[in-house]
Formats: structure tokens, C-alpha cells, sequence
């Protein structure tokens, strides 16, 4: 990615890094490539030579489960001010992440909700996490109310940002 477009803003990360966190561990893992909107096309055809059979571009829940495997890549748009995890491209800030696993559909699909409370619970014990930049990017993907409520009731974190 870096080589080929050194001009797209991407994020890059792997389902089974949330095996930290998640009593039931996931044995299949999945590569998210995510880029941004105008990019998507052009790295799916850039890459799908290479990796053939093993990249979905924006694959809905039932193409996820029919064609996808092990490591499978899964090339997706990057909403507008996702967190950035430094300056490599390869690291999802878990504010992020958290996000991500209330509005991506695919991702809650492939992870157990009834973990959430306890895997989200041992990010904010082992990590800091940036409420700030968690709060304005899940306003961002419409799920600000849904995920205040969850750390709050559910999750049982005190919610310091002003939501």
C-alpha cells in the first residue's frame, strides 16, 4: 500500500488482535483494508492478481461467510475521521475499533456481542483510552448514544468526555 498508493489514507488491521481481549478466541482471522472512498476500486483491482480468492471489496454479511477464509482481506471504505493509530497505517486505535464493532455489520457479525461488555471493560483496564476521540468518531458513524449507553450500563466505565 504504501508503495503502490502513497497518496490514499488507509487503516489496516486483523481480527484476531481482539483475541486480547475476548474469552472465546477467533479462529479465523480476517485482514481489514480499509481506504478511503475513491481508493477502493483501484486497490482491489491493484492487489486482487496477488492475493486472488482471498480479497472481498465490500462484501455484505452473506459474501463475508460464502466466500471468505482464513486471512481473507477484507477492503472496505475508511469513514472520514477515523482515528489514526500513529503514523504507520498498520495499527486501528482501539477508539476505533470500539467504534467499529457497534456500526460495522460485518465485524459484529463475526465477533460474539455478549463479550462486549467484558472485552471492552479490559481495553479501558490495559489502554488508555481517548474518550474524546472515541465519542467524535462514534458521532460520526451515528452510534454516539448507543456506545455512551453501553460503557456506562453495561460496560460499567465512567464515561469522562463531555458526550
Amino acid at each position: 500500500m504504501e508503495r503502490e498508493y502513497p497518496l490514499l489514507d488507509y487503516r489496516v488491521w486483523e481480527l484476531n488482535w481482539l483475541n486480547e481481549f475476548w474469552n472465546h478466541q477467533i479462529a479465523q482471522n480476517k485482514i481489514f483494508l480499509e481506504v478511503e472512498r475513491i481508493g477502493c476500486d483501484f486497490v482491489y483491482t491493484g492487489i486482487s492478481d496477488k492475493y486472488s480468492g482471498r480479497i472481498l471489496l465490500t462484501p455484505n454479511e452473506k459474501e463475508l461467510y460464502r466466500y471468505g477464509g482464513p486471512d481473507t482481506v477484507i477492503i472496505d471504505r475508511l469513514i472520514s475521521e477515523a482515528p489514526k493509530g500513529g503514523p504507520e497505517h498498520y495499527n486501528a486505535p482501539l477508539e476505533k475499533v470500539i467504534v467499529d464493532l457497534f456500526a460495522n455489520k460485518n465485524l459484529r457479525s463475526m465477533v460474539h456481542i455478549g463479550e462486549y461488555a467484558e472485552a471492552v471493560t479490559e481495553m479501558f483496564n490495559k489502554y488508555i483510552i481517548d474518550q474524546t476521540k472515541l465519542f467524535r468518531y462514534a458521532n460520526r458513524r451515528n452510534k454516539k448514544k448507543e456506545i455512551y449507553h453501553f460503557l456506562k450500563e453495561e460496560a460499567g466505565i465512567e464515561v469522562t468526555a463531555e458526550v
